[in-house]
C-alpha cells in the first residue's frame, strides 16, 4: 500500500488532481490511500447542474470554493471539520465490489472509535439514521478510484444553506431539510479528539498490520499534478461547465 501524506494542504482541486493522477497515469499494482481535508468547498457530481445543487451567490459571500470531482453521486459540503478519504486499486473486480470494501474498512475502523456507524443504500454510512459518509468512484483504464468523506465536526449550518435540497430524496422519507438529515461524528466518540486527533486516530486504524510506503513524488510527478490541476479541476470551464 501507499499512503499518500498531503495534510498540509487542503486544496480540493489539488487533492482531485492526485487521485486523477494515480487513478489514469499511474501504473502502480499496490493500492494507494489518501486522507485529506479541504476548507470550505462544495463538491459536485460529474454530471450535475451548478444551480440546481449549489447556492451560488451564498457560496460566493461566504468565499466557498466549487470545484467538480470526475466521479458521479451527489453534491457535498467540505471544510476543515470534514475528513476525506480516497482509496485507489486496480480494476479486478466490479465497482460494487471495491466500493462494498471501502465502506466496510471506514465502517470497521469508526466503530472501533465508539460511533456506531452502518452502510445504508448504495453510497451512505449512517449512525442513527443520520449520513455521516457519503462516497462515490470513478474508473479510467485498469484502475478504479472510490473516494468519500466523514462528518466529524463539520459546520452543518453552513452546508444545510449553500447546498440546494433534493426534495424528491427528502420527502418520502419525512425529513424536513438537509440539515436534519445529517449529522456529525464528535460527539460519538467518549475522548471527544480534536479533528487533527480523529485524522491520526483513523490513519492508525487503516494502516495498522499493512506493509506501506509514503508517496515521495518526484518532479515529474508534480508537474504532472499540476498540469491536472490548471487544466481541469482549478479551470471554471470544467467547473461550471453544466
Amino acid at each position: 500500500m501507499v499512503f499518500v501524506d498531503n495534510d498540509s494542504i487542503n486544496d480540493a482541486a489539488f487533492h482531485f488532481s492526485v487521485e486523477e493522477f494515480f487513478t489514469r497515469y499511474s501504473r502502480r499494482k499496490e493500492p494507494v490511500l489518501m486522507l485529506w481535508q479541504t476548507e470550505k468547498t462544495v463538491m459536485l457530481g460529474n454530471n450535475q447542474v451548478v444551480r440546481a445543487e449549489v447556492d451560488v451567490d451564498y457560496a460566493n459571500k461566504s468565499e466557498i470554493q466549487i470545484v467538480r470531482r470526475s466521479s458521479g453521486g451527489g453534491a457535498i459540503f467540505t471544510d476543515l471539520g470534514t475528513v476525506l478519504y480516497t482509496v485507489i486499486e486496480p480494476l479486478e473486480n466490479e465497482a460494487k465490489i471495491h466500493r462494498e470494501k471501502v465502506a466496510s474498512t471506514i465502517i470497521t475502523a469508526i466503530k472501533k472509535m465508539g460511533v456506531p456507524a452502518k452502510r445504508e443504500g448504495r453510497n451512505d454510512i449512517l449512525v442513527e439514521g443520520r449520513k455521516i459518509s457519503g462516497f462515490a468512484q470513478y474508473t479510467s483504464g485498469n484502475h478504479i478510484c472510490t473516494h468519500g468523506s466523514l462528518l466529524f465536526d463539520a459546520d452543518l449550518e453552513t452546508l444545510s444553506k449553500v447546498l440546494i435540497a433534493n426534495e424528491e430524496k427528502l420527502i418520502p422519507k419525512g425529513i424536513a431539510s438537509i440539515r436534519s438529515r445529517v449529522t456529525n461524528i464528535k460527539p460519538y466518540i467518549k475522548e471527544t479528539p480534536t479533528t487533527s486527533e480523529f485524522i491520526s486516530m483513523l490513519k492508525k486504524e487503516l494502516l495498522t498490520g499493512k506493509i506501506f510506503s509514503l508517496f515521495e513524488p518526484g518532479e515529474d510527478d508534480l508537474k504532472s499534478i499540476d498540469r491536472i490541476k490548471s487544466e481541469k479541476y482549478a479551470n471554471r470551464d470544467w467547473n461550471y461547465r453544466l
